[in-house]
């Protein structure tokens, strides 16, 4: 009875495998005041049947996936599990909340499913828990979105809406800036147009949600890289994305701060095309029909050739107009600039996207060449090391330990410049870390000291985290120790990241039976982590391992050496408290479907 009733209140990380709760939803019934009346549920399946789990004598869910079950029955299997999900989300979020993390990971992995029904119905699914969990899905944003957009580039129409479906409600429920920073590092920067065009769309929402004052409110790095980011979609190949980036510049230049962020910049002729652009279409097309390809090349076609009427003589703004230029030697010296700076970078993506690989060689080099020379005109070309991120994978070692190197050098004149694209640099430097060539391995530890030292701690937290979850062998190690350098510096200033990133990061360890065994090399390193976060949380760190599987409460116990008998009295009158719950609300215990029960007491 024990098992069951744990079994229901806490998740396992897979929820399809779970046993979900039988009954109908209590509200449902208290509105209907009717004993026995069936709920009627849209199948999954998407057939037109309808799925009634209401009466108590009939389960919910009777599908575990079993190794001898048919392709077809499993996916009508994960097709339900995620249903339940779905349906638990709706009416009972609670029941979520304290599995939130490993309910959304499982769900995300079926995103991918081969099965589109399968697939699709995930990504609803992902829907619906942004939609019922808000804000308590922010950290789950970066991983969830990276899936989606992926989905994006790679699939049929009807995955592609229900993605965008997803990401649009994902936008609208989550932290503003939370889904900004996801959506700039992984999307602004791909190669799919529609990814790109995805990106835009929803990017608008989130800074519309935002607004300009926050926006410019920041460092003024991340006002440089919010405003390249945007003049690249504003020129963008697609003209849905162009129109998408001109409207987000809309949204700067009608704030008077950005007047000032003009003063104190020499902005780039792109951005002094694109803003006459906005000036002369973007405010007059509020439903964003763009021009066609042609009409912006011409725009770009024009770089010298500005007309004289629309340079001020005082160096300053044109009366009567809200164009914003800058006197005229200031552009003529941007402009030719801008000319060599366009010529170099070509140059640049030539070599790194070569066929061979001393080529790809070469290009690295030049890259290290001009970020020491020119800082500046990398940080705000970022793309060339965006393009350096995929040679740290390349299948050529030397290219992949020399992009390691430099990717280290780097780090320190670059620093904040590399935070949009972080997420991508941390996956595929961690990738390397489980490397067979010493000199590999070598190079991505010093990368990763190399981020610690120099980027800012609560990002590179926030990215390692996420990351424990997809790896295995000296990766996961490696990551781990560094988790417990970055908790001692970050929990001081901020104690929420800590927690919201690191705390599942630690429950994903001490549910894993790898710390069963006393000679695992895991174990260390486990035990490292959580005695740095009880030296600098104390007794909160108990407090929030009270809400998680008896499993975990136990193995921090053992790893601690804390008293296990006040967590498991605490644990008895707790199932007590949900069983007369259950009792009361009519919920019978054996109508659960329970596997796997190893729970030890």
């Amino acid at each position: 009875m024990m098992h069951l009733l744990v079994r229901l209140l806490c998740f396992a990380p897979l929820p399809f495998l779970l046993p979900v709760p039988v009954w109908c939803p209590v509200r449902c019934r208290k509105l209907l005041q009717v004993r026995g009346v069936r709920v009627t549920f849209r199948d999954p399946s998407g057939d037109g049947s309808l799925v009634m789990p209401c009466s108590p004598g009939e389960p919910m869910v009777r599908h575990v996936p079993s190794c001898s079950s048919g392709p077809s029955q499993r996916k009508e299997q994960k097709a339900k599990g995620l249903f339940s999900v779905r349906c638990l989300a709706t009416c009972h979020t609670e029941v979520l909340l304290c599995r939130l993390h490993d309910v959304s990971l499982a769900v995300t992995k079926e995103v991918n499913n081969l099965r589109s029904k399968v697939s699709r119905f995930a990504i609803r699914t992902l829907g619906e828990l942004f939609r019922t969990m808000k804000k308590h899905m922010d950290h789950e944003v970066d991983e969830v979105a990276r899936v989606l957009l992926q989905r994006m580039g790679d699939s049929s129409e009807f995955i592609q809406k229900a993605a965008d479906r997803s990401l649009g409600i994902m936008v609208g429920t989550v932290t503003p800036a939370r889904a900004m920073t996801a959506f700039m590092a992984i999307g602004v920067q791909h190669r799919n147009v529609l990814v790109r065009r995805c990106t835009a769309k929803h990017l608008v929402t989130a800074m519309e949600r935002m607004g300009a004052e926050k926006l410019l409110s920041g460092a003024r790095a991340t006002t440089d890289v919010l405003v390249s980011t945007l003049v690249k979609l504003a020129q963008d190949c697609h003209p849905d994305t162009r129109c998408y980036g001109r409207k987000m510049l809309n949204i700067l230049m009608s704030h008077r701060k950005f007047d000032r962020y003009l003063k104190q910049s020499v902005p780039s002729r792109d951005l002094e095309d694109v803003m006459a652009t906005v000036k002369q279409k973007g405010i007059e097309d509020h439903k964003c029909e763009c021009p066609p390809v042609k009409n912006t090349r011409k725009s770009r076609n024009r770089g010298l050739k500005m007309s004289q009427d629309n340079l001020p003589s005082d160096g300053g703004l044109r009366s009567g107009s809200d164009v914003h230029v800058l006197p005229r030697q200031t552009v003529r010296r941007t402009s030719l600039q801008t000319v060599e700076e366009t010529e170099q970078l070509k140059e640049l993506f030539r070599l790194l996207t070569a066929t061979e690989f001393q080529t790809r060689m070469e290009g690295v080099e030049l890259l290290l060449d001009h970020c020491k020379s020119s800082p500046q005109f990398i940080s705000t070309n970022i793309t060339p090391v965006h393009k350096t991120s995929l040679l740290l994978q390349d299948c050529n070692k030397k290219v992949n330990q020399r992009a390691l190197e430099v990717l280290a050098l780097m780090t320190p004149i670059l620093k904040y410049a590399l935070h949009p694209m972080l997420v991508s640099l941390v996956t595929a430097v961690t990738d390397n870390l489980n490397s067979k060539c010493s000199g590999i391995y070598a190079a991505a530890v010093k990368v990763l000291e190399a981020f610690i030292a120099h980027l800012d701690n609560a990002f590179l937290l926030q990215a390692l985290a996420q990351r424990v979850h997809f790896l295995s062998g000296q990766a996961l190690l490696d990551v781990t120790e560094h988790l417990s350098v970055l908790v001692e510096s970050v929990y001081p200033q901020k104690p929420q990241v800590v927690k919201r990133y690191t705390l599942p990061a630690l429950w994903f360890f001490l549910e894993n039976r790898v710390l069963r065994n006393r000679s695992s090399k895991v174990r260390p390193v486990v035990a490292k982590l959580a005695d740095t976060l009880y030296q600098v949380m104390g007794s909160r760190l108990k407090k929030y391992a009270a809400k998680q599987l008896p499993c975990v409460v136990k193995n921090l116990c053992d790893i601690l050496d804390l008293n296990w008998d006040k967590w498991r009295q605490r644990w008895i009158w707790r199932w007590h408290w949900f069983y007369s719950m259950c009792l009361k609300n009519r919920i019978y215990p054996t109508e659960f479907t329970v596997t796997e029960t190893h729970y030890i007491f």
